[in-house]
């Protein structure tokens, strides 16, 4: 399922609304088979590409743990990501695309070392994002310093802290995840920035009254 403003990770939650009589046929296939279906961003411009855009080779398989069916048609189904996959090719276009698929394993050396400034860039974030009105729910936070597994950890923050698509996208594909750590590190600091950047423009208006600077 291409979409361009989604992002599937490993072991992260995301929800989905199927309304195009293609996804709902495919929806309709996986849960009479193994539940599961893939989701791939599109590359930017895909507008232009017609029916059928083009999406990234690295994506990510997800299983069906919650479909709600309505009565038009269409479903709300949450799917938690399985696995990091490549696209090889395409064996059937239409209605809905099926391709055949490899897995992606992601590999580590010093990666539990570079756990710890990940988790400070992270609480720096929090605290300019609280800065500027946008403040983090404690949950949030809470659940992030838990998990240890720096393969997870990578991806849950990426999903939920990244904005961009295309940023999340680079975190999807790249498979070392000391090199992972360093690249999010990297976009956090970036994130930080923008933010005290717009709490400088903001100047001494109140969070709620910065529409009227």
């Amino acid at each position: 399922m291409p979409l361009p403003n989604a992002i599937l990770f490993p072991h992260v939650l995301l929800p989905l609304y199927i309304f195009e009589p293609r996804y709902r046929k495919m929806l309709a296939d996986c849960l009479a088979d193994e539940r599961m279906f893939a989701v791939a961003l599109l590359h930017k411009g895909w507008e232009k590409e017609g029916r059928n855009p083009t999406p990234y080779s690295v994506a990510s398989v997800g299983v069906i743990r919650t479909c709600v069916a309505r009565s038009d048609g269409t479903a709300n189904v949450i799917l938690e990501g399985v696995a990091r996959v490549r696209i090889c090719e395409y064996v059937k276009q239409r209605p809905y695309r099926v391709a055949q698929i490899e897995p992606l394993e992601s590999t580590e050396n010093l990666a539990e070392m570079k756990r710890q400034p990940l988790m400070e860039a992270v609480t720096q974030l929090a605290k300019a994002r609280a800065r500027a009105g946008a403040e983090l729910p404690k949950s949030v936070l809470t659940a992030l310093r838990t998990i240890q597994s720096p393969d997870y950890l990578t991806d849950l923050v990426s999903y939920t802290l990244l904005d961009d698509y295309y940023d999340k996208q680079l975190m999807l594909e790249t498979l070392d995840i000391d090199e992972r750590l360093d690249k999010l590190v990297a976009l956090l600091h970036k994130k930080v920035q923008q933010f005290e950047l717009w709490k400088t423009l903001q100047g001494k208006l109140p969070n709620n009254h910065v529409g009227h600077n």
